[in-house]
């Protein structure tokens, strides 16, 4: 078996390949211990390329989880392999162990939590954080809080996709209940090169369009700003008009 280490701002993803058994892991105690030191608490198992995992390894899972869960940290499955998430729901191992069909799911989780804990006040680049202003929308989606994808922002709207985070294999018509025209979300997002911090500002949903990518369900969202404060409206202008200006110079070459 092969553990391959992602690190990224917050979190850790140990990618495990091959046939996961007694002989192996000790090596997923050394990533373990490696992590700890580091003070990466929060990590991502991923399962994918897994073919084969025995009653050893399983308890290594458990004992890796509460390692973490005893440090103040958490720790959490992602992407099983058939054979691998067979296993682990036939002996109940997602009882104890949180586990999700899909990586963006896993990454999800963690960044709730992360932010619950008031542990991380930072979302990448690409992304925004959002919940639903009615309780009740916001109850269709896990921990009452998504993950998206910034498509597209300016000075009067966001536009994001959400691959979901309701349960494996939402419908995008499911997915797409969450937001009906009309209604408000409070969007949390970064844009570095017009402003240090965070934009945070309520939002009304204008168009909800639904697809899937790579067989996966999605939604894609346009919500237009309410409220914005002056001064984030006009660095947006600017960001977008720059944005529009660099990009007719660079079709010209």
């Amino acid at each position: 078996m092969k553990i391959d280490k992602l690190i990224y701002e917050h979190f850790a993803e140990l990618r495990l390949r091959g046939e996961f058994d007694t002989f192996y892991c000790p090596k997923l105690v050394e990533e373990v211990d490696k992590l700890v030191q580091e003070g990466m608490l929060y990590v991502i198992l991923n399962l994918r390329l897994v073919k084969f995992i025995n009653s050893t390894a399983l308890g290594a899972i458990i004992k890796s989880y509460k390692r973490f869960k005893a440090e103040g940290g958490d720790l959490c499955i992602a992407e099983p392999s058939r054979f691998t998430r067979d296993v682990l729901t036939k002996v109940g191992v997602d009882r104890i162990v949180p586990m999700f069909d899909d990586l963006p799911q896993a990454q999800e989780y963690l960044l709730s939590h992360l932010q619950e804990q008031g542990l991380v006040d930072v979302i990448g680049e690409s992304q925004v954080l959002f919940a639903p202003a009615d309780p009740a929308l916001a109850g269709l989606v896990r921990h009452g809080k998504g993950l998206g994808t910034v498509l597209s922002v300016d000075h009067e709207r966001i536009r994001f996709r959400w691959s979901g985070s309701v349960g494996v294999d939402t419908p995008a018509d499911d997915l797409a209940r969450v937001f009906p025209r009309g209604s408000e979300v409070d969007v949390k997002f970064q844009v570095k090169l017009c402003k240090k911090g965070f934009f945070e500002v309520r939002a009304k949903v204008l168009e909800v369009e639904t697809g899937d990518e790579d067989g996966r369900a999605q939604v894609v969202v346009t919500a237009q700003f309410q409220d914005l404060p002056e001064g984030d409206r006009l660095a947006l202008a600017q960001f977008a008009d720059d944005l529009d200006y660099l990009k007719r110079q660079l079709e010209g070459m």
